[in-house]
């Protein structure tokens, strides 16, 4: 039976892995160079089996002589495990969505591409307190996620309507408007499990 210190460590390194592949599939977006997605896939299955290995080793431990505490935070680590294979779904979605636009050579306009990078920094910068928050066994870093979570909703909306202002005023082409509503939906979903995280991590005793 595993302890539940060397659990915490693997998920760490789950959303370690997570977190690395948000920032190559962006990276793979700036630059427009759908070979790095190759091993962003591969990565993509190895967080699909960390997500069952470790799920296995919290069950194993939940059978074992633990306390009432323990129960409740192997519920939590669960609850942990799903939202980062979850992330790693939509960072999948977002790659299928990447490799169409650089097939079809659509662009954003840089206003878009603008607003983008901004609110792919923010999501980044979540992701990366969730692994300090294990880390250091911090929990401040997840409070401040969810001190985030009205900006993000508020950047999202703002930025939609940024795009149908110039969708209107035909500064942009439709398909390639499309693609950036994908994203940025995918990477607010993304956001969203980072904030379950955050609230999961908080309540952990």
């Amino acid at each position: 039976m595993e302890d539940l210190i060397s659990i915490r460590e693997k998920i760490r390194q789950m959303a370690e892995l997570a977190l690395s592949m948000l920032k190559s599939t962006f990276d793979g977006f700036m630059e427009h160079n759908p070979d790095i997605f190759a091993n962003v896939l591969k990565d993509e299955q190895f967080l699909n089996e960390m997500e069952k290995a470790i799920t296995l080793s919290l069950i194993g431990t939940s059978k074992g002589k633990i306390t009432n505490t323990d129960k409740k935070n192997i519920m939590l680590l669960a609850a942990i495990v799903a939202d980062l294979e979850q992330i790693g779904d939509y960072i999948k979605d977002m790659i299928e969505r990447i490799e169409i636009k650089i097939q079809e050579k659509l662009l954003f306009s840089e206003e878009a591409l603008l607003e983008y990078k901004h609110l792919y920094s923010v999501v980044e910068m979540a992701l990366s307190d969730i692994i300090n928050s294990f880390k250091m066994d911090n929990k401040s870093f997840a409070k401040r996620i969810l001190g985030d979570k009205e900006r993000v909703d508020k950047l999202i909306e703002k930025y939609r309507k940024a795009h149908t202002q110039r969708l209107m005023l035909g500064e942009c082409d439709p398909r390639a408007g499309n693609m950036f509503l994908n994203l940025m939906d995918f990477t607010g979903q993304i956001f969203h499990h980072t904030k379950s995280i955050a609230r999961s991590i908080l309540k952990i005793k």
